[in-house]
């Protein structure tokens, strides 16, 4: 199928909010993996931003006109996100730019980026190096919690599986791209200071759908731990080769920006576990009320944290420009970094993170949940859990 132009689907979108663009209007760049391997975060995200576009505009829009939103595709690849992002600022001339998933694309982008003086607004991309590359970026503000949040809520969940379940030894696989393999030595310290062995670490190419060797290396170091960190494509067929080598595990754990679609269906997810900064049953009040409206527009419920998460986001930014009273970057700026919004995940604010200054979410939202019953259930900590976890040895 052909992909429609950016134009295209920018003018699709103003058309599903009840809006016609107009001169001057505010323009927000949106890149996204809508294709390969990061496209069920991309895809999951974009339905957040529609849904915030419609909300903006039937209340007015921004600056008194209508918000409009260019999409555009990244591809999961650095190679096509540079172009798509440098024709956003040159040639579709946004006012500024939203979106990002992939750690690596983002780090591709901070030459343009600095070049082109870009205000971002990212929702994702939460390796080190990202966050080292923007470090001096005066208009970056990062929504997603950075990797050592993550990991560090992670660990929590470990320490509790050593001390609750017995566990003692634990294995990492790692895709080879920056989200997986920054910071490995760093990550096996800290597993390691939860009490655990790590038996193995192991790397592998995501999207490959080859994992029988790396099962094999895994199976004979017999870990009760499987910790594996790649993108949604990589879920299947890593849990199915398990599942056929017939290794024996307290847990597999997986923490990819978004799971397969239809995952939870298959067997070979049954008591698989992750981590998500949001479940569509979380009673917040904000949450009820995105899922509502996220259901009355798209007929279903995404499980996806990227799409609350682009939905506040753009939000967030709209709000601020309405503050601002202008565009200007400076201004905009100010105004965002003042926001203390009631969201699905609690309230967002901005605060200093270890090298930018603008930092969203710090890891507070993190949760842990299993595959249950064909259902995402979350197990810990307590005061999220819905089920007693699931450790199988």
């Amino acid at each position: 199928m052909m992909k429609k132009s950016a134009l295209t689907v920018s003018v699709l979108v103003a058309l599903t909010s009840g809006l016609l663009s107009t001169a001057n209007a505010v323009k927000v760049g949106v890149l996204l993996p809508l294709s390969g391997t990061g496209s069920v975060s991309g895809q999951a995200a974009q339905n957040g931003y529609k849904l915030a576009l419609s909300e903006i505009n039937k209340k007015g829009g921004v600056l008194g006109k209508p918000l409009e939103v260019v999409f555009e595709d990244d591809q999961s690849t650095p190679a096509k996100a540079v172009p798509a992002f440098v024709k956003l600022v040159t040639v579709d001339k946004v006012d500024f730019m939203a979106g990002g998933v992939s750690s690596a694309t983002t780090i591709a982008l901070s030459g343009p980026a600095k070049q082109y003086n870009t205000f971002m607004a990212w929702i994702g991309a939460a390796a080190v190096p990202v966050e080292d590359a923007f470090a001096d970026a005066p208009y970056f503000f990062h929504y997603h919690p950075w990797a050592y949040y993550n990991v560090a809520a992670v660990a929590d969940f470990y320490k509790h599986l050593r001390l609750k379940n017995g566990a003692k030894t634990i294995a990492i696989a790692y895709e080879d791209g920056p989200f997986g393999s920054s910071g490995i030595a760093d990550l096996v310290k800290l597993f390691e200071g939860t009490g655990l062995k790590v038996v193995a670490t192991e790397k592998f190419k995501s999207g490959s759908g080859s994992f029988g060797a790396l099962v094999t290396k895994v199976k004979a170091a017999n870990p009760d731990i499987l910790h594996w960190i790649g993108y949604d494509v990589d879920a299947l067929p890593l849990a199915t080769e398990l599942k056929q080598q017939g290794v024996k595990l307290g847990m597999l754990y997986g923490t990819p920006p978004s799971w397969p679609v239809g995952f939870e269906k298959n067997r070979v997810a049954d008591d698989v576990a992750g981590l998500s900064m949001w479940v569509p049953s979380s009673p917040v009040l904000a949450s009820k009320d995105f899922v509502a409206k996220y259901k009355k527009m798209f007929g279903s419920v995404t499980e996806e944290y990227f799409a609350p998460l682009a939905y506040v986001n753009l939000i967030s930014l709209a709000n601020a420009i309405n503050k601002a009273g202008s565009a200007d970057k400076d201004k905009v700026a100010a105004e965002l970094a003042k926001t203390n919004m009631s969201t699905p995940f609690g309230k967002l604010t901005f605060s200093k993170s270890n090298k930018i200054k603008y930092q969203g979410f710090k890891g507070e939202n993190w949760l842990h949940f299993q595959f249950l019953n064909d259902e995402r259930v979350p197990v810990y900590p307590k005061r999220a859990a819905k089920a007693p976890i699931v450790y199988s040895k």
